[in-house]
């Protein structure tokens, strides 16, 4: 896969590159809430807590169907862009979502997660398009689902369903409806080849 690929390559250029994986981001996951989310066929819903997470990216409106060649289309130009203008790289390709993924075109933001310029490096205005968009830390919720960019968008509606219903039953404790930043981000397996394939899907929502 494309973004894969341009991720691990750009890792010769900078030093600070992490693994294609953007959990590395997720600080804990707070198991004593764990399995009381939600689970139903192909999915399972837990609480984490997230630190503070930059993205150097670009936005652009499209169906959710179409994520896979847009990520074919900018990975490797995001990635020039980061190295051009000295951002550490913190993680691996993450796309974020204006609004809970629907049928349809949606405003979509495919970018990686990077932490800040390299030591010496000075902040100068990014490439025309491409911009940093910052998301908060705290309590999110997180599905792992078997799906690849742009095949998702049936495992978000099952995702928000759950939430929804989980929401229902423990609103008069703590209700738990996910709300923005909706974003995922993918874990990379290797075949019997030892080549590049993706099976997962990392769905995450801001807990309410």
């Amino acid at each position: 896969m494309c973004f894969a690929n341009c991720v691990e390559n750009s890792s010769q250029s900078t030093k600070h590159a992490k693994s294609t994986d953007s959990a590395n981001l997720i600080d804990t996951v707070n198991f004593a809430g764990a399995d009381l989310i939600g689970t139903d066929s192909g999915i399972v819903i837990i609480e984490t807590q997230r630190k503070p997470t930059q993205l150097l990216g670009i936005w652009q409106q499209m169906p959710v169907s179409a994520l896979r060649e847009s990520i074919k289309t900018h990975a490797q130009l995001i990635v020039n862009c980061i190295v051009e203008h000295k951002y550490q790289m913190d993680g691996g390709l993450t796309v974020l979502y204006k609004e809970s993924p629907s049928v349809g075109s949606v405003d979509v933001f495919v970018g990686i997660p990077v932490n800040g310029l390299r030591a010496g490096a000075k902040a100068k205005p990014l490439k025309e398009g491409f911009v940093v968009e910052n998301i908060e830390g705290g309590s999110y919720l997180k599905a792992t689902v078997n799906a690849e960019p742009g095949s998702t968008l049936k495992n978000w509606e099952k995702f928000i369903k759950l939430v929804k219903e989980r929401n229902s039953e423990a609103s008069a404790t703590n209700g738990s409806l996910g709300g923005y930043p909706y974003f995922e981000y993918y874990q990379d397996s290797r075949n019997s080849e030892m080549t590049t394939t993706v099976s997962q899907a990392i769905l995450v929502m801001k807990k309410q």
